[in-house]
């Protein structure tokens, strides 16, 4: 269920309520760690991963056939909970530059 534009308090975006089956996909040779993906937005995810330890960037599985996939950046975690913002195309051909900032935005050293 999709909340209210007035509804979203601080946030900018609308999230939709999922609670629905996904795979965290902590590395590319990896295997795919079935976790539950809770809402999503434009922007971002939040999952329930257990006690799982997550990598800052990882594969996210909407499907089981991975026929629909982001990349995500890790932003926060509230015991079994993440958050995670989707790495756009652009950011990865950058070399995700902002992979050495920290989460609070300061830029990544040149370089």
């Amino acid at each position: 269920m999709a909340r209210h534009r007035k509804d979203l308090g601080a946030r900018k975006h609308v999230r939709v309520e999922l609670h629905k089956p996904g795979f965290l996909i902590p590395a590319p040779e990896a295997p795919w760690i079935e976790c539950q993906i809770l809402d999503v937005s434009d922007q971002g995810t939040c999952l329930e991963v257990g006690a799982l330890a997550v990598p800052k960037i990882f594969g996210l599985a909407f499907t089981a056939d991975g026929g629909v996939f982001r990349v995500c950046w890790l932003v926060w975690r509230r015991g079994e909970l993440i958050g995670a913002r989707f790495v756009s195309a652009k950011e990865l051909r950058q070399g995700l530059a902002f992979a050495d900032a920290d989460i609070e935005g300061r830029k990544a050293p040149a370089g």
